[in-house]
This record gives C-alpha cells, sequence and structure tokens, in this order.
C-alpha cells in the first residue's frame, strides 16, 4: 500500500516537473518576449456614440452609423 503511493506520487510530481519545464516555461518565455515588442500605431479608434471599434479614417460607425468627426 506504502509502495502503490509513493511509486503514484514521485510519478505524478515527475510528470508535473517535465510538463512544467518543457511546455510551460518555454510558452511564457515566448508570450515575454512577444509582448516586448514595439507597439504599432492603432489603426482604430472608438465610436463616441456606440463605443465600438472603428477605423480611424471611418466617416460613420458601421455599427450605428453615427457621423463621426474625422480622427485628429
Amino acid at each position: 500500500m506504502y509502495g502503490a503511493f509513493i511509486n503514484a506520487l514521485i510519478a505524478f510530481v515527475s510528470i508535473a516537473a517535465a510538463l512544467f519545464f518543457f511546455v510551460v516555461k518555454p510558452v511564457n518565455a515566448l508570450m515575454a518576449r512577444r509582448k516586448a515588442g514595439i507597439p504599432a500605431d492603432p489603426t482604430t479608434r472608438e465610436c463616441p456614440e456606440c463605443l465600438s471599434s472603428i477605423p480611424i479614417a471611418a466617416s460613420r460607425c458601421a455599427f450605428c452609423t453615427e457621423k463621426v468627426a474625422p480622427a485628429a
């Protein structure tokens, strides 16, 4: 009984450690590297009426058809 429990515990810890070091750590490193890049210029803005995302050059909202002022 004790041997089976210790065997299962060792197997669980070793599999969890392998997953952590071979999957979680590299993915976190890639995501951190991806976030560190220079942010691009925004291509959208919010409609003042319905707060949906519209292109910067739009003169009318596609969702609520409200006329919007040109972007500054």
